[in-house]
């Protein structure tokens, strides 16, 4: 009875033990990639010091970290190797990328329109396979798959005047469904 407690402090100081080190590990990449910051921000530090320090956290520290942090430590290591003691080559910082979808206005306001369907198609998003069918037959014209989802109606019609149970009804609307999917 009196190793129980004594067995159960050992497993908890174990598993202690074993979480921490992957904490100290992130804690200490995000401290080495701030330093090597620190060190990018002073110009009285040498290139290769800095180089140093980015080729020190890319082998050591990356455990943990984001893939925008890797990818920037590797872009400075690659700017400073080519940069001499004395000055630091043509090192600019990484160009901001334009965001793949416009920012938001406001958080209730709905998510801006990127494709205007209104817009009429211009002669190079014209598809190049298609006949020219002249654009005055705008009130003859059907939609596409008209024909078949009408001959689709018809025969739910004539399926839903047979029924005489919800079971039928719903087999005809089945049958409906899978017309429709034909058509399109």
């Amino acid at each position: 009875m009196r190793f129980r407690p004594l067995l159960f402090l050992a497993a908890a100081s174990v598993t202690a033990t074993a979480c921490g080190a992957s904490i100290n590990a992130v804690y200490e990449g995000d401290v080495r990639f701030e330093h090597c910051m620190a060190l990018d921000s002073m110009p009285e530090i040498k290139p290769t010091l800095r180089r140093a320090c980015w080729d020190e956290w890319l082998q050591f520290y990356t455990f943990g970290q984001t893939r925008d942090r890797v990818e920037y430590a590797t872009l400075r290591e690659r700017q400073l190797s080519r940069a001499s003691d004395f000055d630091e080559g043509e090192w600019s910082p990484p160009s901001i990328r334009a965001p793949a979808v416009p920012e938001p206005t406001s958080a209730l306001a709905p998510p801006p329109m990127l494709l205007n369907a209104d817009a009429p198609a211009t002669a190079g998003e014209a598809d190049a396979g298609a006949p020219d069918a002249p654009l005055n037959d705008v009130e003859d014209a059907t939609p596409p798959g008209s024909e078949c989802s009408a001959s689709c109606q018809t025969s739910w019609n004539e399926c839903r005047q047979d029924c005489k149970s919800a079971v039928c009804e719903k087999g005809c609307s089945d049958k409906y469904t899978r017309c429709m999917r034909r058509c399109f």
